[in-house]
């Protein structure tokens, strides 16, 4: 059904208007009790409907908002999706372009010393994963070395601000293989835990060199 214009309801409204004075101004019947509605009240209820039908948008015009469901759309609910535009010059996590933000050796600095305790704190994941506990495991995984990926990739790209090199294609590489090592361990496949301990080991010495760590 074709959705109503702001003509239609402007016309719509004076009928009803004309329509409601017509009735209130005939002769009451008797088998019929008239409402106590002044003439004055009709007329104002009748101008009030042509008001919201001239004012109000027609649904055409009217702007939908915008949401986000479990991460899909373009709604500003989505904390996520903000960061996803590599644009954006006041966010820490874009490519650089006209960036408010910019790396200084301070910040490299202090990543550095922060990385080091990240790197620190993994090493107990052996001792968790020989005593067969994914709870110690995952806490380690996810509070030691939470920042663990965008230290390295800070330090990787450098005051540059080089994101083509091969140390931060690494990064992702180590990233990816905690996140394995974490979901074997919630899984409880104990070998393979060793093998993804073994290779975050071997990656994360690979990025080392690269960057002379």
């Amino acid at each position: 059904m074709a959705r109503m214009s702001r003509t239609s309801k402007a016309i719509l409204a004076l009928l009803l208007g004309a329509c409601l004075t017509t009735f209130l101004q005939s002769e009451p019947h008797d088998s019929f009790v008239q409402p106590n509605v002044s003439r004055e009240a009709a007329s104002a209820a009748a101008a009030a409907a042509l008001l919201a039908a001239v004012a109000m948008p027609g649904a055409a015009e009217a702007r939908a908002p915008t949401i986000s469901v479990f991460g899909f759309g373009s709604g500003m609910s989505d904390a996520y999706s903000q960061n996803d535009n590599p644009t954006n010059p006041y966010s820490q996590f874009s490519d650089g372009t006209n960036a408010v933000y910019k790396l200084t050796q301070d910040i490299l600095d202090k990543k550095k010393a922060e990385l080091a305790k990240g790197f620190d704190a993994i090493e107990a994941a052996p001792g968790f994963i020989q005593a067969k506990n994914p709870m110690k495991l995952n806490t380690c995984l996810r509070g030691s070395a939470f920042y663990i990926k965008s230290d390295m990739e800070a330090i990787s790209k450098g005051l540059a601000e080089d994101r083509s090199n091969a140390a931060f294609a690494k990064t992702r590489e180590v990233a990816q293989k905690l996140g394995e090592l974490g979901a074997h361990g919630r899984a409880k496949n104990w070998p393979q835990c060793d093998k993804d301990y073994a290779e975050v080991q071997s990656l994360i010495s690979e990025w080392k060199r690269m960057v002379a760590f």
